[in-house]
């Protein structure tokens, strides 16, 4: 056995004597990052444009800190959405040092969005480009008299290319992507020895849900899960809880199996700018070492601009001018339609609004709260000559000096107990809970008292015009007259009259004096 002096790399030697040995290598190749959530075309080109913006994002991943020759990777990846995010196109340049190995990759990427449903979208994806594989082992110090470790430095470029999947819907997210499709293996001779090293194809699922959490605006919670798999190798899978403020920012903790447990944090600032940082803490035996695992992100956002296109129709076009005149024909159909019915509303129309159309209408003018036959004239059912809607006892032939009734005299009562007016909101003929029970004294008066006739009298604020107001005022008095017959009130014995806005009780000249006109009032009278 040979002897070796190291000064650094210790924990990579191995590595090398495996690698140059002749024996085949098969490495990952594929490094670990911890926020590919925030950034998903890091693995997966179908991602490229999947949100409709422009994206660029740099990142530096260091692992291993506390080792000589700890992994450092650096990342950088830009795409774009092309046609409202149907096309996506991306590049990214990827640089991974271990100690003496370097790897870089340039590639670029094409994504192609298929809605396979309404708001169901599926994004394929592949990107191509190039692997710069490296050993320099100029960085290791080795016995100058073995001729195997001294300058024998390795490098070798391969085209490689990634496959991906991005599926959508509404909350939910899920990704496949193969990396290192090609599967390339590279061999290097040297005086009769011969090593290889494998760019071993991958594969990465990833999926993830975002629950609103209605009690907090703007926050949501997303549970995202990673498994990757590759050749000879068990599953490898990272669970993730991403906590995001709309606008704001993000907070995440992760758990990377059987390597580390982390942490990550992101701010969005200066509107288009997001800033991200991720700590990990190894929990493997050599946890001491790789405890150190440092993730920073700075990331760029730009949502394109609509450029509205003027609709050009070829001349050639015979199908796209058919439809569009197909379309032109049912708007005028559906306008002569509307034109038909607003004309024939025009011929119902009802002015003097007594339920009865103009052309059938005998007695046009009627006041809108006048009782009418179907003839549009107003009923006088006693043939007094006093309609029923002014005449205060319908039912009983009168004289018009007395609003229809038979001619007695009248005497005002004056009640001991006060009679509270009924107060309506504005616009508004129903009762209210509290009116309801103001009534129940009324209700009382009346079905102890057989010869008491109750007249109410209408009234509104000046709000409207006369006649809507006169209308307002009848339909509040029709309202409590009807609740005072279903509580056992007779109809003959209640009189209405609707003032409108012509007796305020104040001046109408705010809200509340309004209110204070907006009312319905009660006497009680004995006839002899």
């Amino acid at each position: 056995m040979k002897q070796f002096y190291l000064t650094k790399y210790i924990p990579i030697f191995i590595f090398i004597l495996v690698c140059f040995c002749g024996n085949k290598l098969k490495a990952q190749q594929v490094p670990l990052l911890d926020q590919y959530y925030i950034n998903p075309t890091v693995y997966n080109p179908a991602a490229a444009g999947a949100n409709n913006l422009f994206n660029a994002y740099m990142l530096r991943n260091q692992k291993f800190a506390d080792f000589d020759g700890g992994q450092v990777t650096h990342v950088f990846t830009a795409d774009a959405a092309l046609k409202e995010a149907k096309y996506g196109l991306g590049f990214s340049l990827v640089n991974d040092n271990v100690g003496i190995f370097d790897n870089t990759q340039a590639l670029a990427s094409y994504s192609y969005r298929l809605e396979i449903a309404t708001d169901h979208f599926l994004r394929f994806g592949l990107s191509a480009g190039i692997s710069d594989f490296r050993v320099n082992m100029k960085d290791l110090r080795a016995n100058p008299d073995d001729p195997y470790l001294i300058n024998t430095d390795f490098k070798n470029t391969e085209l490689m290319a990634n496959m991906g999947l991005y599926y959508t819907y509404k909350n939910v997210v899920v990704g496949l992507t193969i990396p290192q499709l090609l599967n390339n293996s590279v061999s290097e001779s040297n005086d009769g020895s011969e090593s290889s090293y494998n760019l071993v194809r991958h594969a990465m699922l990833s999926g993830g849900y975002e629950f609103k959490i209605p009690r907090i605006k703007d926050l949501s919670v997303t549970p995202y899960l990673m498994m990757r798999y590759a050749d000879s190798s068990p599953v490898q899978f990272d669970v993730n809880v991403i906590a995001k403020l709309a606008d704001k920012g993000w907070f995440a903790v992760n758990y990377r199996d059987d390597f580390s447990v982390g942490l990550n944090v992101g701010v969005n600032v200066l509107k288009n700018f997001v800033i991200g940082y991720s700590y990990d803490i190894g929990i493997q035996k050599t946890g001491r070492y790789s405890s150190n695992n440092h993730e920073f992100l700075i990331g760029y956002r730009l949502k394109s601009k609509k450029k509205r296109e003027p609709e050009r129709i070829l001349d050639n076009d015979v199908s796209t001018l058919k439809s569009l005149l197909a379309e032109k024909y049912k708007k005028i159909d559906r306008l002569r339609q509307e034109l038909e019915q607003m004309e024939k509303e025009e011929k119902m129309s009802d002015e003097d609004r007594d339920g009865v159309p103009d052309e059938k209408d005998d007695c046009p003018g009627t006041p809108p709260f006048y009782i009418v036959d179907e003839n549009g004239c107003p009923v006088d059912s006693d043939q007094d000559g006093v309609v029923d809607s002014e005449d205060y006892c319908p039912e009983i032939p009168g004289i018009a000096a007395n609003n229809g009734c038979p001619e007695q005299k009248e005497e005002r009562i004056e009640m001991e107990e006060r009679l509270e007016n009924i107060y309506f909101a504005f616009g508004k003929y129903e009762l209210t809970e509290y009116s309801r029970r103001k009534l129940v004294t009324v209700i009382k008066m009346m079905v102890e008292n057989n010869s008491y006739i109750l007249k109410m009298h209408g009234h509104t604020d000046d709000i409207g015009s006369d006649d809507s107001n006169i209308e307002l005022a009848y339909k509040r008095l029709t309202t409590v007259k009807n609740y005072l017959i279903l509580n056992g009130v007779p109809d003959n014995r209640i009189i209405i009259i609707p003032h409108g806005e012509s007796n305020p009780v104040v001046a109408n000249t705010d809200n509340q004096s309004r209110a204070n006109n907006r009312r319905v009032t009660f006497e009680i009278y004995d006839y002899q």
